[in-house]
């Protein structure tokens, strides 16, 4: 591709999960040599899959809106020849910024971050993370100062607004093409200070967790809870929004801003105990929903059972 404000031009991304794989879509669609990588075959290529599925409704819609959205057919086979798969971590070494986008747990992004800076990457990078403080991420590499956040909002394909934060040591020539870089991909960047939950989740957890009461007390069910925020303009309710971002994902945001911000964010007990019980959303098919390739099929009949007593 030409070369651009940001100067990257090599994209490497770290993790092909529903987060991973919409940037990694994203970064190849706007003309970016993109490696993505994962643990093993299986997942890239499941990974691939949902890329490519992704990719297929927007020539779908395409054509259906006669040009005004989407992508044209050709379009799609150029994407995919932009992006490469692999399991190998050296893969990303020759990136101009890497994208770290794994389980929001603390130990594990601290590891593969400290793994791939100890194999002698030293380009831009950047956490993905939806909590995680970015200073304590930043000190598991070398150069703190060329690390810094950026929180995708999820579906990443259709959302428009990326939240760009600023580790305590982050570098001003890092901000500035990091945030040249979030605009090359088709992002509103959305400026937030490192402090716990950011902008974006200390506002919208909280909304999510009543919104898990409401359900877990028998107050609405999961579709009347719903249906609750058409009247505020929102696409989409609460509780589907939930399996979207992932109910282990919420859990752990809201266990951070718990401890940083106290026992007004304490998740709800039908949050803890779906996720104790393997129940994680869109991603594995089962969350407060039932779901089947990207579509709802039923209310979870462990929702419908439980009721806090």
């Amino acid at each position: 591709m030409e070369s651009t404000r940001s100067g990257i031009e090599k994209v490497g991304v770290l993790g092909i999960g529903l987060m991973g794989g919409g940037i990694a879509q994203v970064a190849a669609t706007r003309g970016f040599d993109t490696v993505v990588i994962d643990v093993t075959a299986v997942i890239l290529e499941k990974g691939m899959e949902r890329i490519r599925g992704s990719l297929q409704r927007l020539v779908e819609s395409h054509q259906k809106s006669s040009g005004k959205t989407g992508v044209p057919p050709e379009e799609k086979e150029n994407i995919m020849r932009r992006l490469r798969a692999s399991t190998e971590r050296r893969d990303l070494l020759d990136r101009d910024i890497l994208i770290e986008a794994i389980v929001e747990n603390e130990p594990v992004k601290i590891e593969a971050i400290s793994a791939l800076t100890q194999m002698g990457y030293r380009g831009l990078f950047v956490s993905n993370t939806s909590s995680i403080s970015i200073t304590r991420l930043a000190g598991a590499t070398p150069c703190p100062e060329k690390f810094m956040g950026m929180h995708f909002m999820n579906p990443v394909p259709v959302q428009p607004g990326c939240e760009v934060i600023r580790g305590f040591l982050t570098s001003e020539e890092t901000w500035e093409r990091v945030t040249a870089f979030c605009r090359e991909l088709g992002k509103e960047p959305i400026f937030a200070e490192d402090k716990a939950g950011f902008g974006i989740n200390r506002m919208f957890i909280p909304f999510l967790v009543e919104a898990v009461k409401v359900v877990e007390e028998g107050v609405m069910s999961c579709e009347d809870a719903d249906k609750t925020t058409l009247c505020l303009g929102h696409r989409m309710g609460p509780i589907t929004t939930l399996d979207y971002v992932g109910l282990d994902t919420t859990l752990a945001i809201a266990e951070v801003l718990e401890r940083d911000l106290g026992p007004s964010y304490r998740a709800p007990d039908l949050l803890v105990k779906l996720v104790a019980a393997g129940f994680y959303g869109v991603k594995n098919n089962r969350g407060f929903y039932l779901w089947d390739k990207g579509k709802k099929t039923s209310v979870n009949p462990a929702v419908e059972r439980y009721r806090r007593k």
